[in-house]
Order: structure tokens, then sequence, then C-alpha cells
């Protein structure tokens, strides 16, 4: 059974690996694979460096296991790690989140035709049944389940992110702007960031590019 699959992006390749396969299992196959592609590569320009994000699924790797991967593809002097991320949000951060003195956890079940409205951030490990909404006016860091509306920012807050997977989400919004998830093809991840960008319309990231999107609260709450 093959544990790595490599698919070519704009600039480099993605790499998987996937989270039924064991640590041991998916070096080997690692180091089957480079010994390849570092010979496709021969004779080609030595300057150019191939980039590699590397996808784990929703597993998490432990800082060694991560410099193991690392060490062993930047061997070949032609390929770099450009990073390493996992679909799964850390006990850590989300920890880490509620710590913060401006956080409230909520275990809530908000169901059809119910709004539920939170002052300032909230880490949600709760519910949002189709037809309910969930408003906050700050941030909003989905460790729960959202099949109908998501609130940011209420009402005129656009600092404020969302941070989870609204994959079954019908709606988002942030402060006054909205997209209509139903309709959309955005995907996302537990470690997905929803916000406002430069030209203050709803954009789309991940947890690793929130030192960029919002560094104010990246220096607040640290990596995640």
């Amino acid at each position: 059974m093959h544990y790595v699959v490599l698919k070519g992006h704009r600039g480099g390749y993605q790499l998987t690996l996937k989270q039924s396969g064991a640590f041991t299992a998916i070096i080997a196959e690692l180091s089957e694979l480079f010994v390849k592609l570092s010979r496709e590569q021969a004779g080609q320009d030595e300057e150019q460096i191939v980039g590699f994000k590397i996808d784990t699924e929703n597993r998490l790797f432990t800082e060694r296991e991560k410099r193991q991967i690392q060490e062993l593809i930047e061997q070949y002097p032609q390929f770099r790690v450009e990073q390493i991320e996992s679909g799964v949000m850390t006990k850590t951060a989300a920890r880490a989140w509620k710590e913060q003195d401006s956080i409230h956890l909520s275990r809530l079940v908000i169901r059809s035709g119910q709004e539920v409205q939170i002052d300032g951030d909230v880490l949600f490990i709760g519910a949002v049944h189709r037809g309910g909404i969930l408003r906050a006016t700050g941030s909003i860091f989905v460790v729960g389940k959202i099949e109908g509306v998501v609130h940011a920012g209420f009402p005129d807050q656009e600092e404020a992110i969302v941070v989870g997977d609204l994959s079954q989400a019908i709606q988002v919004r942030i402060a006054d702007n909205v997209d209509i998830l139903a309709d959309s093809d955005q995907a996302f991840t537990p470690r997905s960031v929803t916000y406002i960008n430069d030209l203050h319309l709803l954009d789309y990231g991940n947890l690793d590019e929130l030192k960029v999107i919002r560094p104010k609260l990246y220096n607040k709450i640290g990596e995640a």
C-alpha cells in the first residue's frame, strides 16, 4: 500500500502522507521516492530548488518526526521542504486560546431558529445546526461543528477572524461581509482561517499564515 502521494502544483510539489501509514513505512517510501526524484533531476538546472509542501492529513507528527522528514528530503541539495501541515488542531493550541482572558469557552448547541451572541472572542466546541446562528463581537475559534451561520466581529470589527472547519456551514460573516458557503467550492480544514483582507473582502488562509494575516493576534496567542 502506498502511504506517500506526490502531486505537482505551481512552483513545486504537494506530498500527502497518509494518516493510516506507520511512520517507519512512510520514511521508507519517502526514501525510495527521493532517490528516484534525485535521479530524474540529475542533469537539469542545478540552481533550481524544488519545494515540497507536506500534508499529514488528520495526524500530528512530533517535532522529531518532522525533523527526520525534513532532513531526509533536504539531504538532496535541489529539494527543500516549504511547510509541513496537519488537518487537525493541537489540544495545546486550543488550551492556549482558552487561557487568554478575553476568550470564552462555549459548549452550546444552537438549534434551528436560535441566535446566540457572545461578547469577545470565543472558543466554540459545541454545535450550530442548520438555521442557527453563532455570533461573536470578536474572533471565533471553531473546534465544534458548524452547519448553520457563524458571524465574527459583530457588528463592525473587521480585524476578527474565524478559525476552523466551515465545510458544512451555510454562511460565514465577519463584520458586514458575507460569504454563502453552500454555493462555494472553498476547501476547509480545522486549521483554515477566514478573514477580511486588505481589499475589505472575505478571504481564506491557513493558521501557518496567521503571522502575516493578523500579526497582533499571532503575537497574542503564539504559534498554533
